[in-house]
């Protein structure tokens, strides 16, 4: 194995559940990257908190990991809406991130007259909020930007719900929008160059549970594909996909074991 890049999904992956509450064998993954000089990302979808809540939530639970060490879309989206010349937004989303914004610059308001709308994950997604979101694009021809292009959710109780992409579509779709909708989130271009930026391996590995939004979208850009089945989709569903991942791992401790046996000397 040459020396490789992971980036490592959260979500299913390094934690279980929307409390971010990591896998038994988490912490010792992450530190044995940073102890064998193995260089490493933590990639998330969640568009439900900035980047720096999360960092602080995982490092009060016992997880070694740095502001550096973490990417999520939130982190590329005020860079697009400005290259894009977006100041006033609807968003649909937590209140978190529409502090966040706010934080950052933007003219976040409840009006359908917008320059785009901005959608997250949002729990308290209603019917006032979706009617102002199709009106801001059918009249006011607002951009759609989705933070992320997620289909599927996993709840904490085992039940599922649209992400953001799917809500975006939804829009779309409603509206004959005919622009694309951007990627912001993995396993996007921009969003993989952000995360290995400035780490020194000779092969990219993108770990993942989610075969759909990640895995493939991994493979088109050449990034070699890690599935964890700890996650939203058990084994069977890469048969159901078509798509044969370049490694498949039934927990962090099968792929710890990997690496200690074709990474190290």
């Amino acid at each position: 194995m040459k020396k490789p890049v992971l980036l490592l999904d959260l979500d299913g992956v390094l934690v279980k559940d929307k409390a971010l509450t990591p896998f038994p064998q988490t912490a010792e993954l992450l530190r044995f990257l940073k102890d064998k000089g193995i260089p490493f990302k933590v990639l998330s979808n969640n568009s439900t908190k900035p980047p720096h809540m999360i960092v602080e939530e995982l490092m009060s639970k016992g997880i070694p990991i740095e502001a550096g060490d973490f990417l999520s879309p939130l982190s590329v989206l005020g860079r697009f809406l400005r290259r894009n010349g977006i100041k006033r937004v609807l968003f649909l989303g937590s209140k978190h991130v529409e502090e966040f914004l706010k934080e950052e610059g933007f003219d976040v308001v409840f009006d359908y007259r917008v320059q785009a709308v901005v959608i997250a994950q949002d729990r308290s997604l209603s019917f006032e909020k979706l009617k102002l979101a199709t009106s801001a694009v059918f009249l006011e021809g607002a951009r759609l930007v989705p933070v992320n292009l997620s289909r599927l959710v996993k709840d904490d109780d085992g039940l599922y719900f649209p992400g953001a992409g799917s809500v975006a579509l939804a829009i779309a779709h409603a509206c004959n929008y005919k622009e694309e909708l951007p990627n912001l989130g993995k396993p996007s271009r921009e969003f993989i160059n952000t995360a290995i930026s400035g780490l020194d391996g000779e092969e990219v590995y993108l770990v993942s549970d989610d075969i759909y939004t990640d895995l493939m979208g991994a493979r088109e850009l050449g990034i070699k594909t890690v599935f964890m089945t700890t996650g939203k989709y058990k084994e069977e569903e890469t048969e159901r996909a078509g798509f044969k991942p370049d490694l498949i791992f039934h927990s962090l401790g099968g792929l710890l074991e990997y690496l200690n046996k074709t990474v190290l000397p």
